[in-house]
């Protein structure tokens, strides 16, 4: 179910809040779980009953880890709810991958193929397995006692704005909130407003982003010239800011509306001067993520300087494995690792000597490299793509833009760059202080959301990108 789809916005969502704000406020995580449930059966179904029961696994063994702790038996309970969540993403989301890389070397031996399962990926299945592990190792690092209740561990699981696509959400940070979350008008009226400028990034600017994007990754080998490549290259990495922020935007909206404060996931990203800083603005909490329960227990900052190098390296081949089966995947995990290396090795010192205006140019361009990795569809179409990318004179399929797409490439280079300004903090903050741009805001909000979602009803609807992750 799509936040900008009309059945969730004139149906599940208006009797949601129906229900939630009409019951007493003890009722209220109740009628939220119940929501929350039915939001995730309308996507997988099949899956669903595997969830709640993998979750009541993990918070059957989370009671009896906190119950044995500074025992031997604490680090058993450890690692068995851990490994069942291995096992369950990888049973899902890595077995016929795995199958099919294997079956590649058997060919080549003259050995029959192993057969493949097909199994059908469950939406937002990595999401649901990386907060489960964050509420396991939580506990068990003593940032807090273990949840007071299966229902409450069940809403922090299967809390629906950011079930699918995040951000990912550590237990201690919403563990408050969920044995008391308040809400107010000021928080609703926020939060909906987020949540219509998700809508609006979403249809407006992500998808028509993704109309030339999609073209263009979709034009058979030896099709794509020079200048298309480098289109296709840039609206692509246009599509994907904009369409995971988007999502981001209605989750945190959503959840602000009911009371919860969800943390930010990015920040003006493409401004970065670096791959460490990109990073730091990107998927803020995947980075923190890998940082806390995997850089970090690599050893960190506190070993010979090529372990950091590679620790940082495997950390983010690792978060490239996690986005998909795929070996391209895989390539953009380590493709970042390597800059994340570099960045440690030399380069954050050196290009202090440098313009910031320059950094954030560099960056930029590898970043689009990376996201052509991430794009394509295998090993070949990555070859064909790059082929055309590093060839001036390579010729292909003409591409005709309509004013709706030059358009958004303009949008989407000032809303990314416009921050370069020196001065934009002071202008920001003098244009919110005054009355006339509180109400020119609020009127574009509301305009440009209708049309929005006028557009979303009357065309074919587009999900967003991080479902099939």
């Amino acid at each position: 179910m799509l936040f900008h789809t009309p059945i969730f916005l004139f149906l599940f969502l208006p009797f949601l809040l129906l229900t939630f704000y009409g019951m007493h406020s003890k009722w209220r995580n109740y009628v939220l779980l119940g929501w929350s449930l039915l939001f995730y059966f309308w996507g997988e179904p099949r899956f669903l009953p595997v969830a709640i029961l993998s979750s009541l696994v993990d918070y059957q063994l989370t009671a009896w880890m906190f119950k044995s702790r500074g025992t031997p038996r604490a680090k058993v309970y450890l690692s068995l709810a851990i490994a069942a969540n291995i096992l369950l993403l990888v049973y899902f989301k890595y077995m016929d991958f795995l199958f099919g890389s294997t079956n590649i070397l058997l060919t080549y031996f003259d050995i029959l193929p192993l057969p493949l399962l097909n199994i059908a990926l469950p939406i937002g299945v990595s999401f649901l397995v990386f907060e489960k592990i964050t509420y396991i190792v939580d506990v068990y690092r003593g940032k807090g006692p273990p949840v007071d209740s299966v229902k409450n561990y069940l809403l922090y699981i299967f809390l629906f704005p950011k079930l699918l696509a995040g951000p990912i959400v550590k237990y201690h940070d919403i563990a408050e909130q969920l044995r008391g979350h308040h809400q107010s008008i000021y928080n609703f009226l926020s939060g909906f407003k987020r949540f219509l400028l998700g809508v609006i990034k979403k249809v407006l600017i992500a998808d028509t982003f993704a109309e030339v994007a999609d073209q263009i990754f979709n034009l058979p080998a030896g099709s794509v010239g020079f200048s298309q490549a480098w289109l296709g290259t840039l609206c692509f990495t246009f599509q994907i800011y904009f369409d995971f922020s988007a999502y981001s935007d209605m989750a945190i909206g959503l959840a602000r509306m009911l009371g919860f404060k969800l943390m930010e996931n990015f920040n003006m990203p493409y401004i970065a001067t670096s791959f460490t800083d990109f990073w730091k603005r990107w998927h803020i909490s995947l980075s923190s993520w890998i940082k806390e329960y995997l850089y970090i227990p690599l050893g960190g900052n506190q070993v010979s300087p090529i372990r950091v190098y590679f620790n940082l390296w495997l950390c983010f081949l690792l978060s490239g494995l996690w986005h998909g089966a795929n070996w391209n995947f895989i390539l953009w995990g380590a493709y970042n690792g390597i800059f994340l290396a570099i960045d440690r090795f030399f380069w954050l010192r050196f290009s202090k000597q440098l313009p910031p205006v320059f950094n954030v140019a560099v960056t930029f361009f590898f970043v689009m490299l990376g996201w052509v990795i991430f794009r394509v569809t295998s090993l070949p179409h990555m070859g064909h793509y790059f082929s055309a990318l590093l060839n001036p004179w390579q010729e292909g399929t003409y591409i005709y833009m309509t004013a709706n797409q030059w358009t958004a490439i303009v949008i989407g280079l000032v809303l990314c760059f416009l921050p370069l300004l020196s001065k934009f903090d002071t202008m920001v903050a003098s244009w919110r202080s005054s009355k006339t741009a509180k109400l020119v805001e609020n009127w574009s909000l509301v305009l440009l959301s209708v049309f929005a979602i006028f557009k979303a009803v009357s065309t074919t609807f587009s999900p967003f990108l991080y479902f099939r992750f």
